[in-house]
């Protein structure tokens, strides 16, 4: 899937975009998620798939979740209508559920890797 509709496509094209909303160089993302320049132009050009330690710390630098790099962009964003529901199942949403999801999410990632 390196044509750039896949999985691996849009990982990269979310790299780039990222990055490139922070205005920032692959040069200064290599920095920030301490990796090498070589690696991020890789992840970025399709041509390497990052490890899970380098998925970490590339949205760790750019200050988002690791599920948002595996999101297409392009697509219109869901929008969650402001109801009395909504509210009570965000007021119950904890730290914890919110590690869990992450978890989940992680492991169903890795099978697709």
């Amino acid at each position: 899937m390196t044509d750039g509709t896949g999985v691996l496509g849009i990982l990269s094209s979310n790299i780039k975009s990222f990055r490139k909303e922070k205005g920032w160089t692959q040069e200064r993302l290599a920095e920030k998620a301490e990796l090498s320049v070589q690696a991020i132009n890789f992840f970025e050009g399709k041509r390497r798939w990052p490890g899970e330690d380098s998925i970490s710390k590339i949205a760790n630098a750019l200050e988002i979740e690791v599920y948002q790099l595996f999101i297409p962009q392009d697509t219109t964003p869901v929008l969650i209508e402001e109801t009395p529901e909504n509210e009570r199942l965000r007021s119950q949403i904890t730290g914890e559920v919110v590690a869990d999801i992450r978890r989940l999410l992680n492991a169903a990632l890795d099978k697709c890797l």
